[in-house]
């Protein structure tokens, strides 16, 4: 059996407990037989299941209630139809139930449980287990830890037993495809994942620059070894964070794409524009989004054009300046909490705050590629485009100084205006794409 058919077996059986115990208790609800014992249905047995549920609830939980919370939770998306009991009026006051707790959606007509729902399911109207439900929501049980279940926010103020349950994103793709978390870009988690079609080979740097990016990859290759052992814990900081500097097109985001591409990591492009707020305390809120989406996961967290984020902090001559002052520290705290791997990339290294760069394991320069860097550049950009002898390759290289960015710009260019005019690329498109890039950065072109 596949791994989608695994799961989704065993979420039918859960399911079909969560509605037999429903049933059960609604039951013996109505059947005002109050000397009577409740007895509840016993959950499925899982000692031949597979499934990532399965492992989960064996590993991870402690008793049957915590299992319900999770499937209630759960049925809310899947199997929102077995909630329809709950539904019924009381017809003696003309109102629903207080006893079953949740809500009417007005949009869907569906019925949303609360934790007072889930709790009515299994233990009926027990004082004892409504007290007893803030435990299951603390910061040290694994619902909150694990962000396996959420509780809602809600401007209005509410008892905890009144709030509804809300399944993880990320646990809900784990039990349902199995697939990894990869979240796409939105105005909580504003970043998206860096790719590329290029290979370790294709990275032209400096000697001591690429020194220092094999330093990066060799922290990532021991990370996990590095995680056990106590003595070194000790002695050096967790995680590991690093700097590039550069002009732009020099390298930086491709130098990120290919670390994590090298390692199997995920990259995720921070998008600071969006981070960035000019309202008090809106970038520590995004910030902290962002973080928290990160956190445990193991991700290459890539933040671009970072001198926004980590300027120098200013001496405080008023409130915004002791805010902004603020929102340095928190970020100063949550980078060095964070245990994966943080780049950093800046055209402008003398804005970074000094606390910041205490903090950072590697300082990397990216600056203009010499002369035999950018004859390799353009060998390899040219190769299967345009044959040019070593002498040409070379007189291109030293005329022209542009960075590998510009070089892609200039490739582009030249495909483009040879496809228009239904030609190969000659080295005449290539000049007139070396020109184009050179007026961009006000710099005169000499043939």
């Amino acid at each position: 059996m596949d791994t989608l058919k695994e799961n989704s077996f065993t979420i039918q059986n859960e399911l079909n407990w969560l509605s037999n115990m429903i049933d059960n208790r609604l039951d013996f609800f109505f059947s005002n037989q109050e000397n009577m014992s409740f007895v509840n249905i016993p959950s499925p047995d899982l000692d031949d299941d597979k499934s990532n549920l399965s492992a989960f609830i064996q590993k991870d939980l402690k008793d049957e209630f915590e299992r319900l919370l999770v499937i209630g939770a759960m049925a809310s998306n899947l199997f929102p139809e077995v909630y329809d009991r709950f539904l019924i009026k009381n017809k003696t006051l003309d109102k629903p139930y207080t006893e079953f707790g949740g809500r009417k959606n007005s949009d869907t007509n569906y019925f949303e449980p609360t934790l007072r729902t889930i709790v009515f399911i299994m233990h009926g109207s027990s004082i004892e287990h409504k007290i007893k439900i803030n435990n299951y929501f603390n910061f040290e049980h694994i619902f909150k830890q694990s962000k396996i279940l959420s509780i809602e926010h809600s401007s209005e103020p509410k008892d905890l037993l009144d709030k509804s349950l809300k399944l993880g994103e990320e646990f809900l793709l784990h039990i349902t495809s199995g697939n990894p978390f990869k979240p796409s870009y939105t105005s909580s988690f504003p970043a998206s994942r860096l790719e590329t079609p290029l290979d370790w080979e294709d990275l032209v740097l400096e000697d001591n620059s690429l020194d220092e990016i094999n330093m990066i990859d060799t922290w990532l290759k021991n990370k996990s070894s590095l995680d056990g052992n106590q003595l070194m814990s000790k002695k050096i900081n967790k995680g590991y964070k690093a700097l590039f500097y550069g002009p732009p097109g020099t390298g930086k985001t491709l130098s990120a794409s290919l670390i994590g591409k090298k390692n199997n990591l995920d990259v995720y492009r921070i998008d600071i524009s969006q981070v960035v707020s000019k309202y008090i305390g809106e970038t520590e809120k995004n910030l902290g989004n962002i973080f928290d989406v990160a956190e445990n996961k193991n991700w290459i967290l890539f933040f671009d054009e970072a001198e926004s984020l980590f300027s120098k902090r200013t001496s405080v001559s008023d409130s915004k300046d002791k805010f902004a002052n603020q929102e340095t520290a928190y970020l100063l705290q949550r980078v060095e909490n964070y245990d994966g791997l943080i780049l950093l990339a800046t055209n402008l290294k003398p804005n970074i705050d000094l606390a910041f760069s205490r903090r950072i394991q590697s300082i990397i320069n990216f600056p203009i590629p010499s002369v035999k860097q950018r004859e390799i550049l353009w060998k390899k950009a040219l190769n299967g485009l345009l044959k040019l002898d070593n002498k040409e390759l070379k007189e291109i290289a030293k005329n022209y100084e542009i960075a590998g960015g510009s070089i892609k710009n200039v490739i582009q260019y030249a495909w483009l205006k040879s496809m228009h005019k239904n030609t190969k690329i000659s080295i005449n498109e290539i000049l007139m794409g070396i020109r184009r890039e050179l007026n961009k950065d006000g710099k005169s072109f000499e043939k």
